[in-house]
């Protein structure tokens, strides 16, 4: 379980680099399939962009690395 925490924990403190990436593809590629009509690829495509997005909002709402898991460890540890 803590192997599994740690790394969840990594990254939650590390996500801008990899939601920023993994956004701007899910968009472009969302974009490509949307225009080739294959809605549902894109409809998934786009949710991973949100995911990510949200991601990104909490990081900033957080304000560093260190708080980002500060903070969602004692929301885990007060659940």
């Amino acid at each position: 379980m803590t192997l599994f925490l740690d790394f969840f924990f990594f990254m939650i403190r590390y996500t801008p680099f990899w939601a920023i990436p993994l956004m701007m593809m899910s968009m472009q590629f969302g974009y490509m399939y949307w225009i080739k009509e294959v809605r549902w690829i894109s409809y998934v495509l786009y949710s991973c962009a949100g995911v990510c997005g949200l991601f990104l909002a909490y990081y900033i709402y957080a304000g560093s690395p260190d708080n980002s898991a500060r903070i969602f460890d004692d929301a885990i540890r007060a659940f």
